[in-house]
């Protein structure tokens, strides 16, 4: 379980508030998580007699009809996925402007809370967590659901047995689809994803996002747990959003020459620029992780052999115009099986 958050007088009132609303159903412990898609809550089921967690949307959001009208579907959706490496969802309610989903409370530690306390992380445990984290997108996008903001964050570790579960699927589109003008949302403060783990199509502004936009974002993930970092830093949202769409990953062979030839080349082929030259679907990635055979990219081939090209060439983001031209484009260049 995270750290509880210490309040400010705001959140303070924000959490009376939500309590008094949930009281005949629920006992509200404390905040224990937030960010751009909400505010997560320890409480007691008062009627199930059990723990859980509740995420709450932010009320900057809940006010607006359409954006949750999509949470609640959104939500709705994911409560379906049923899978041991995905948070369980048991409801998904709004209590008068209040809009929330009730899922199970995993005692353990998120990825992130992870790297922050150990730094690079042992190989075995990356390989198996990536496995399940894999297993678990290969179940959701075979149901039509795209994550849409894989990040440490959003992978739980459970204490008991240390397997990952994957938690928010659905809330990024909810907030971006619903909001309408992503600019307009993303300059109030409100996040739409999460920069330091955007594919290089969500980073240009597409809205039809697949699975292998998921794969990209996973391995971002992948990167950071060996390396202790994500491979693309910046100060700035528009400066990160540029390097996921024209600058080049460091290989991990460089930068941590005990990790695997297999699991290098698996990471440095999630972190193509081109989603045609990344793993087409989370099972071939999961096939991979297994079997430690990672087959060439025929896609990576044909465009190496002809004349290389970026693969995103998008309207601008936060006035800054899209990176154009050869050769920039193609990432993971001289990595492993690529």
């Amino acid at each position: 379980m995270p750290e509880p958050v210490a309040p400010s007088t705001e959140d303070a009132e924000l959490r009376e508030h939500v309590a008094q609303a949930l009281s005949a159903s629920y006992e509200l412990d404390q905040e224990i998580g937030r960010g751009g898609m909400g505010i997560v809550y320890r409480a007691r089921d008062r009627r199930l007699k059990r723990h859980v967690a509740i995420k709450l949307l932010p009320p900057e959001l809940s006010f607006r009809r359409d954006v949750r009208s999509r949470f609640l579907r959104e939500a709705e959706t994911a409560a379906q996925l049923g899978h041991p490496n995905i948070v369980p969802i048991y409801s998904v309610d709004e209590v008068g402007n209040l809009v929330f989903f009730v899922m199970a409370c995993i005692d353990g530690d998120n990825l992130a809370t992870k790297l922050q306390k150990r730094g690079p992380l042992p190989i075995e445990d990356v390989r198996r967590w990536l496995t399940e984290v894999s297993e678990a997108l290969a179940y959701a996008h075979a149901r039509g659901v795209v994550h849409r903001d894989i990040k440490p964050d959003n992978i739980l570790l459970d204490g008991i047995d240390g397997r990952a579960l994957v938690t928010d699927f659905g809330i990024a589109r909810a907030v971006t689809e619903g909001g309408g003008d992503t600019a307009r949302l993303t300059a109030t403060g409100i996040a739409i994803g999460t920069p330091a783990y955007m594919s290089p199509e969500q980073a240009s502004g597409d809205r039809d996002l697949d699975a292998r936009s998921d794969l990209y974002s996973l391995g971002i993930v992948a990167y950071q747990t060996l390396c202790g970092e994500p491979p693309f830093l910046g100060n700035t949202t528009p400066a990160l959003l540029v390097k996921h769409l024209a600058e080049a990953p460091v290989p991990i062979s460089q930068r941590r020459p005990d990790v695997p030839p297999d699991l290098a080349a698996i990471v440095m082929r999630l972190l193509e620029k081109n989603p045609e030259h990344r793993f087409q679907s989370a099972t071939e990635l999961v096939q991979a992780l297994k079997t430690g055979v990672v087959p060439p990219s025929a896609a990576r081939a044909a465009t190496t052999a002809g004349a290389g090209s970026v693969a995103f060439t998008g309207g601008p983001i936060g006035g800054m115009p899209l990176p154009t031209g050869s050769g920039g484009g193609a990432s993971g260049a001289g990595a492993p099986g690529g």
